[in-house]
C-alpha cells in the first residue's frame, strides 16, 4: 500500500513537471466562466501596467535582450491559464529562472531579480493552478517552484522565507476555492437526487389510486362472476377465484408500497385524482383570479388512460403555476391536443408585465417534477424560453410507448 502511494506520488510529479500523462482537473462552474475570463484578461493588462510604472533600470536595459520581451511573455502566460494552467506554470517557472540571468536587476527601486509584472503573473498562474488541481499536484508545484528559486538564487537567503510564503499563499487560496466549488457541486447533486426521489414518490402515490381502482374493479368482477352468470363450469369458477385472489394480493402489496411512500407527516391524500377534462376548471379559476389565459382543446380527451390523464393535469397545473409565479401579468396560452396515439400539451406565456411576488417557503420542484412525469410515461419534454416568454411542450404516448 505504501509503495503504491509512493509510486502514485512520483507519477504525479512526472506528469506535473514534464507533462507526462493527463492530470484530472476540477470542473469550473459555467456561470463563473465570464468572470474568470475577465479576471485573467485584467491581470494580463495589469502585468504591463506594473512594468510601466516601474520600468527596467540600468541593469536590464544594457543587456542584449530587452526586458519588455519578458513582460510580454509573462502577460501571455497569464492568458494561457484559461486553457492550460499547468503549461502556464511551466512557462512561469522558466521565466522566474531565466529572467534574472539576463536582466538581473529590474530597477534601482524594486531591488528584486524579477519585474513587478512577472511577480503578478506568477501569482496569478499559481492561483489558477490551485483552483484546478488536487493537493498532490500542488505539492509538486510548490516544491519545484521554491526549489528552483533556492537553487539558483541561494544568495537571497534573507528573502527565501518570504518568497516561500508568497508562492504558497495563492496555492492554498486556490485549493480552498476548489474544495469549496467541489463541495457546492456535491451538495447540488445530492439536493437534485433528493428532489427527484421525492417527486417520484409523489408520482407513485398518485398513480397508486389509478392502478388500485382498476385492480379493485377486476377483483369485484372476478368475485361476482359466479353470481352474474348461470351454469358456470367449476373449472371456470376456480379460475375466477384465483383471479380475485391475485388481484387482492396485488392490492395488498400496493398498499404496503404506498405506506413506504407516505408523506413526511404520515398523512395520505385520498382525494380523487384529476383528469384532463378538469384542466378547464383550473383555467377558469385562474381566469377568475385575473390571469389572462386561453384554453384550446382538440380531440377526444375523455378516453385518455387514467395514468396519462393524471400526469397531464399535474403537468399543466405546474406549468401554469410557474407562469403565474414567475411571469405575473403575462398572457398564458394552453393547448391540448388528443390524437389516436398521443396527447400533446403546450403551455406558453409571454413576458411578465408586473414584478414577481416573493417566493414562499414551500418546496417546489417545478420543471424537475414535470420531467419526471414525462419520463415515467416515456414521452417527450421541452421547456425553454421562446421569444420574451417561456414555453412547456409535452407529448405523452397513450399506449405507454411500448414496442
Amino acid at each position: 500500500m505504501v509503495f503504491a502511494e509512493i509510486r502514485q506520488f512520483l507519477v504525479t510529479g512526472l506528469a506535473t513537471v514534464f507533462g507526462v500523462g493527463r492530470l484530472e482537473r476540477a470542473p469550473s462552474p459555467a456561470p463563473w466562466h465570464h468572470v474568470r475570463v475577465s479576471f485573467t484578461v485584467g491581470a494580463a493588462v495589469l502585468v504591463f501596467i506594473l512594468d510601466l510604472v516601474n520600468p527596467p533600470g540600468r541593469y536590464g536595459w544594457d543587456y542584449p535582450v530587452n526586458g519588455w520581451w519578458f513582460t510580454a511573455v509573462a502577460a501571455a502566460t497569464v492568458l494561457l491559464t484559461l486553457v492550460r494552467p499547468l503549461w502556464a506554470w511551466r512557462v512561469a517557472v522558466l521565466l522566474l529562472t531565466v529572467t534574472p540571468q539576463i536582466n538581473w536587476g529590474w530597477s534601482d527601486d524594486w531591488l528584486w531579480p524579477w519585474s513587478p509584472g512577472l511577480v503578478l503573473a506568477s501569482l496569478t498562474v499559481l492561483l489558477t493552478v490551485g483552483q484546478n488541481y488536487r493537493q498532490m499536484v500542488l505539492v509538486w508545484v510548490f516544491a519545484v517552484t521554491t526549489g528552483l528559486v533556492w537553487l539558483l538564487f541561494w544568495g537571497y537567503l534573507p528573502y527565501m522565507l518570504m518568497i516561500c510564503a508568497i508562492i504558497g499563499a495563492p496555492l492554498v487560496l486556490g485549493n480552498a476555492m476548489r474544495l469549496r466549488r467541489v463541495a457546492d457541486a456535491d451538495r447540488a447533486e445530492q439536493r437534485t437526487r433528493a428532489d427527484t426521489l421525492e417527486e417520484r414518490a409523489v408520482i407513485a402515490r398518485e398513480l397508486h389510486d389509478v392502478v388500485a381502482h382498476h385492480m379493485s374493479v377486476l377483483a369485484l368482477r372476478a368475485g361476482s362472476a359466479r353470481y352474474r352468470f348461470t351454469d358456470v363450469p367449476p373449472d371456470l369458477v376456480t379460475e375466477f377465484d384465483e383471479m380475485q385472489s391475485t388481484a387482492r394480493e396485488g392490492l395488498t402489496e400496493m398498499r404496503r408500497l404506498l405506506g413506504v411512500l407516505r408523506n413526511s407527516d404520515g398523512v395520505l391524500d385520498t382525494a380523487p385524482q384529476p383528469r384532463v377534462e378538469e384542466i378547464a376548471d383550473l383555467v377558469e379559476r385562474l381566469r377568475g383570479a385575473g390571469v389572462s389565459i386561453s384554453l384550446q382543446t382538440d380531440g377526444d380527451t375523455v378516453h385518455v388512460p387514467d395514468g396519462v390523464a393524471l400526469s397531464a393535469y399535474r403537468i399543466v397545473q405546474e406549468a401554469l403555476s410557474n407562469a403565474v409565479r414567475h411571469a405575473p401579468g403575462s398572457d398564458v396560452d394552453v393547448r391540448i391536443t388528443a390524437l389516436a396515439a398521443e396527447l400533446r400539451l403546450v403551455v406558453a406565456n409571454s413576458a411578465a408585465t408586473e414584478p414577481a411576488a416573493p417566493a414562499d417557503e414551500r418546496p417546489r420542484h417545478g420543471l424537475l417534477g414535470m420531467k419526471e412525469r414525462v419520463t415515467a410515461l416515456r414521452g417527450t419534454f421541452r421547456a425553454e424560453t421562446e421569444g420574451n416568454g417561456f414555453v412547456v411542450a409535452v407529448t405523452l404516448p397513450l399506449n405507454g410507448n411500448e414496442g
